[in-house]
């Protein structure tokens, strides 16, 4: 009992990875490209990396497989979406189009103004630290590189075990 649930908790993890890498690559509900050229690749070689793996380690039953099929329809729409838009993603983070604090100064300006007109001072969530949203660190070269060599050292494995 305790192996079926574990196979089935797998299973929707491997889900939810090929669904996250779906999502990131198709970029879904956003107008400019949210992700660069590395970390999008990073993303869908992590997931097939995933898919890989859990191939040897699940005990496949009837609705696990269901499930492997959905995520790999995910990592081949990941993959569609990489191919697809790879000319129109930064090939860095840093040449993402991040908002300007100067902007996002402008835009708490209101609620200043509001609280020196006598509104309450704590109408929203309370925070101890100043916002300031840090780009997420980008993959570089080398870790898309270790993430490539342990998919195809997984797909080896794979292979020669049966």
């Amino acid at each position: 009992m305790a192996a079926s649930l574990l196979s089935w908790l797998l299973a929707g993890v491997l889900v939810v990875t090929c669904l996250a890498a779906a999502r990131s690559a198709w970029n879904l509900g956003e107008r400019a490209p949210g992700i660069s050229r590395m970390a999008l690749l990073s993303s869908v070689l992590e997931a097939a990396a995933v898919a890989a793996f859990f191939r040897l380690v699940v005990a496949w039953s009837t609705g696990t497989t269901l499930l492997w099929v959905v995520a790999m329809a995910a990592l081949a729409a990941a993959v569609a979406g990489l191919v697809i838009r790879w000319p129109q993603l930064p090939s860095h983070a840093a040449l993402l189009d991040f908002p300007d604090p100067e902007d996002i100064e402008q835009e708490r300006e209101p609620a200043a103004t509001r609280r020196a007109q006598g509104e309450s001072r704590h109408s929203g969530p309370l925070r101890t630290k100043p916002w300031k949203k840090k780009p997420k660190k980008e993959p570089g070269r080398r870790a898309v590189a270790v993430r490539a060599v342990v998919l195809a050292a997984v797909v080896a494995f794979s292979f020669a075990v049966g």
